[in-house]
């Protein structure tokens, strides 16, 4: 007789504490144990146990995984391995970004009973439901992939409201390993507020993950989720770690209401697009806690910004970043060097224009194409990258730098390694200006 019903798996990514925090586990879980499951989280990024001894301790009929494309799916094709061979009636479940995208190339696997695809909170408690013997009817089941007497098959895709769900299960997980300090804060936690983004830019699956559509949770049931945090896990700030946040931006103004009437006093930060940042919204979020925003700024060279399609201009960029100097909001820049056809005029007019803005961070990425993405159909169609779906080799692929630009890759190393150290200069001078020492022992 299993322990538990469910045990949900965060595949190693990063291992490192603080941790990013497995939203999707969380919520997936919470929709579970609300319809009467037994349901634990392992997150292998954080926890030092052995995946035996906790597959003994729990005993799971159902174990569920979520996948990015990269080297986490090395990981998770490991724990499918070991779980299959620990006891082969466990039914195995791959869900997230990856299996969303390429779900015929992961269910194809011996290691693979059932896959997600998009939205997993009511696809896996129906599966559940199924395995339980609580129903016999699969083909009921939204979102998800089974085999069929060795054929696959799909269900019908759904599309869930957000809004609708219980709180994330923030008690299956160790909260102190996710909190992290920043400059505005101590105790920062990471909290999803909406799924999908309308635009289209070309470097980014997400408009494909969730066809386009954007949903998001009510300011309501935001501040009920924070005052839980505050209440139980003593948080003094949150970052939103959403795809696109602000696009509502009546939503936005009523959680700044909210905020300012619920008496948190808690300080928060967001990313952002430029096209969509405007002074008298910023302002308003600044004074109900606002300190820090992160912007997609991608690159400094116009043709880079029509040829990624980003919907924005240099020029507003350079008026964003002076906007938020004028609110005194500390503004990030997140952009991308070794782009598609990127050639080293472009690549000086990114840097021109990072030094120009003067973010409080820079973060520069050197470029990787990844599925579900219209550069990632460009570099193969123009034999710029080479890609496997096998999941044995997909890690592989990732865990090495894909130069796909006409720039050479030292160059671009160079480059990434000038910002990344005048990153942890502009921290040593925050700290030294500020007397915060703390943060140098974080």
């Amino acid at each position: 007789m299993p322990e538990i019903d469910a045990l949900l798996i965060n595949p190693v990514s990063a291992r490192m504490i603080p941790a990013f925090v497995p939203h999707g586990l969380l919520y997936i879980a919470s929709f579970a144990i609300k319809r009467g499951y037994r349901v634990a989280i392992y997150d292998r990024n954080v926890e030092s146990d052995n995946l035996e001894d906790i597959l003994k301790k729990f005993r799971p009929r159902m174990v569920g995984m979520g996948c990015l494309t990269g080297t986490a799916i090395d990981d998770a094709v490991v724990v499918s391995r070991r779980v299959r061979s620990f006891d082969p009636s466990v039914k195995i479940v791959w869900g997230g970004i990856h299996t969303t995208l390429y779900p015929d190339s992961v269910l194809k696997n011996d290691f693979v009973d059932f896959v997600v695809v998009g939205d997993g909170e009511k696809a896996f408690s129906g599966l559940l439901d199924v395995i339980a013997g609580n129903s016999d009817a699969i083909e009921s089941v939204d979102n998800i992939g089974y085999k069929d007497s060795r054929q696959i098959k799909f269900t019908r895709r759904s599309f869930l409201n957000p809004d609708e769900l219980p709180q994330p299960a923030w008690h299956l997980i160790s909260v102190e390993n996710y909190l992290r300090r920043k400059f505005y804060a101590d105790r920062v936690i990471t909290i999803n507020t909406s799924r999908g983004c309308p635009y289209k830019c070309s470097f980014c699956c997400v408009p494909r993950v969730h066809t386009g559509k954007w949903r998001g949770v009510s300011a309501e049931k935001i501040i009920e989720n924070l005052k839980y945090l505050k209440e139980n896990y003593k948080i003094d700030a949150f970052q939103v770690d959403d795809d696109e946040f602000d696009i509502d931006r009546a939503r936005v103004l009523k959680l700044c209401e909210l905020l300012r009437h619920s008496r948190l006093n808690l300080k928060w930060s967001h990313f952002s697009r430029i096209n969509i940042a405007k002074e008298e919204v910023l302002k308003i979020e600044n004074e109900c806690g606002l300190r820090l925003v992160e912007f997609g700024v991608e690159s400094g060279s116009p043709r880079m910004l029509r040829f990624l399609n980003k919907g924005q201009t240099v020029e507003q960029i350079i008026n964003v970043y002076s906007m938020c100097k004028k609110l005194k909001i500390r503004a990030s820049a997140l952009f991308m060097i070794g782009l598609p056809t990127e050639n080293n005029d472009d690549l000086a007019a990114t840097v021109r224009l990072i030094n120009k803005i003067n973010p409080y961070i820079s973060l520069c990425t050197i470029y990787r194409p990844y599925p579900g993405t219209e550069l990632f159909d460009y570099c193969l169609d123009n034999k710029l990258f080479n890609y496997n779906d096998d999941l044995d080799k997909v890690g592989a692929i990732y865990a090495q730098t894909n130069n796909t630009s006409e720039i050479g890759t030292r160059l671009l190393l160079r480059v990434k390694s000038y910002f990344d150290r005048r990153n942890i200069l502009n921290e040593i001078l925050y700290i030294i200006t500020r007397f915060r020492i703390g943060l140098f022992i974080y």
